[in-house]
């Protein structure tokens, strides 16, 4: 994995307090977990281009934000985690942070890098089979 990911950056994403230990290990785990798959899901040329500080700061920014909203997710389903009240159609209670939001967030920051937004081998290979013939357009037709 070439982009490093810290347990104190999910930890600063996810607004948690940097000196409690708690999630420490969960979110380690969670990181080698996820970590892998995403990096495996951008295109090589975008994640092997080291020297452009800018795209590798972007790709970051978009593996932090699924992966620590993943984890959000993860402690909103932990039981009595969401401490609120509904009467009469009012909710009272903390405002519930959305995980989901966060990974979506991350996912459409990375959309432009993945291998599956790079045009396939049949949409941009030449028609014609034939090596040595030139292809010759007439006036009429449009040629994109």
């Amino acid at each position: 994995m070439s982009i490093t990911i810290a347990v104190a950056d999910i930890k600063r994403k996810a607004m948690i307090n940097s000196t409690d230990t708690t999630y420490d290990s969960a979110i380690t785990s969670l990181i080698a977990e996820m970590q892998g798959p995403i990096e495996y899901s951008i295109a090589d040329n975008y994640l092997g281009a080291t020297s452009d500080a800018n795209l590798q700061a972007t790709l970051k920014l978009g593996i932090l934000e699924i992966i620590a909203g993943e984890f959000l997710e993860q402690l909103r389903r932990e039981f009595g985690s969401v401490e609120e009240a509904s009467i009469a159609g009012v909710t009272i209670g903390a405002g519930a942070v959305r995980g989901v939001d966060l990974v979506q967030q991350g996912a459409t920051r990375l959309a432009p890098f993945l291998k599956s937004a790079l045009p396939m081998m049949t949409d941009s290979a030449s028609i014609s089979s034939k090596a040595d013939v030139e292809p010759v357009f007439s006036a009429d037709q449009e040629v994109w």
